[in-house]
């Protein structure tokens, strides 16, 4: 739902479909861009086709001040019910190439959702991308986060992340000048991907589509997959796993209006229908202050909060 009226971000909407080919909204709720299906308005929201609009939404946002920022599947995002007062760059419809070379080398550009990644590599007998296979979201958000699972992670696939910084310029990061962390990677923070090169191995299609499958019932046994959320709220702590941590503090089942804290998986906040940024907020801060009482651990954010109260 939007509506084009009176946005305080009208004249930038007005002057970008002037001179993108990419669709513009305004006053856009974010529930239906977000995994979590919350959210309030987000002011203005772009769907750059190009890296040349891309480049052209983000100067047009310096040239008249306004704050920015790019999304794709908004998997892990927690948007408030204030709603967001920056341009949202959206990739999600765009930005969806794949090249692959024999040698096991592929080239994803960063809109493009992981699931589609790694279902061309099966078919195309590439292995090393199963970790990935029910993690939501875009190769850009993957990599900006170092999406894991199974002993494994983005950093021990990519080789090399290419895009721009508005204030750096064009960048081409390998080897040692890509700094993975755990559920993370330092950059400037006004970096945008656009491609990212991966390392993968040849095997047998049938092989790696055992793994997937074997991993993809995993998943769903034991992760509330059948309610909008937005995965895993915290990271893990050194040495400990944040849902026992949580589970241990008696909180597992715990409910707030719709939102819950998962009785299938703690470390999941899950919507039951209607549920509100703000009540998913407080069962944050419930888990945090719980578990910091019990343990003396501070849980860390593994999603993303945008926007205002």
């Amino acid at each position: 739902m939007t509506d084009k009226v009176g946005g305080k971000f009208h004249a930038l909407a007005e002057a970008l479909r002037a001179e993108m080919e990419g669709e513009v909204l305004e006053r856009v709720s974010m529930r239906p861009y977000t995994s979590f299906r919350i959210g309030g308005l987000c002011e203005l929201m772009a769907f750059p086709k190009t890296e040349a609009e891309l480049e052209l939404v983000i100067s047009r946002c310096q040239a008249q001040e306004k704050p920015w920022r790019v999304i794709g599947a908004g998997t892990n995002l927690l948007v408030r019910d204030g709603g967001v007062e920056e341009v949202l760059l959206n990739l999600s419809r765009t930005f969806q190439q794949i090249k692959l070379s024999k040698d096991g080398e592929i080239v994803a550009e960063a809109g493009l959702r992981l699931a589609r990644l790694i279902k061309t590599c099966q078919n195309q007998g590439f292995s090393g991308l199963e970790f990935a296979a029910g993690i939501p979201g875009t190769v850009g958000g993957a990599v900006a986060m170092n999406a894991g699972a199974m002993g494994s992670d983005m950093a021990a696939v990519v080789k090399r992340i290419q895009g721009f910084s508005p204030s750096e310029g064009a960048f081409q990061w390998q080897g040692k000048q890509i700094k993975f962390g755990y559920r993370r990677l330092e950059r400037p923070a006004d970096a945008v991907f656009t491609n990212v090169q991966f390392q993968l191995q040849a095997e047998d299609p049938r092989k790696i589509r055992v793994r997937i499958v074997d991993w993809l019932w995993e998943r769903r046994g034991r992760q509330p997959l059948h309610y909008p959320s937005a995965g895993s709220v915290f990271k893990n702590p050194p040495g400990r796993f944040a849902g026992q941590l949580i589970e241990e503090a008696g909180l597992k089942g715990e409910r707030l209006g719709d939102a819950q804290i998962s009785e299938k998986h703690a470390n999941f906040i899950i919507n039951r229908g209607r549920a509100r940024s703000r009540e998913v907020l407080a069962l944050i801060e419930r888990i945090q202050k719980a578990v910091a009482e019990r343990t003396g651990i501070k849980l860390e954010l593994e999603i993303e909060v945008l926007g205002k109260d």
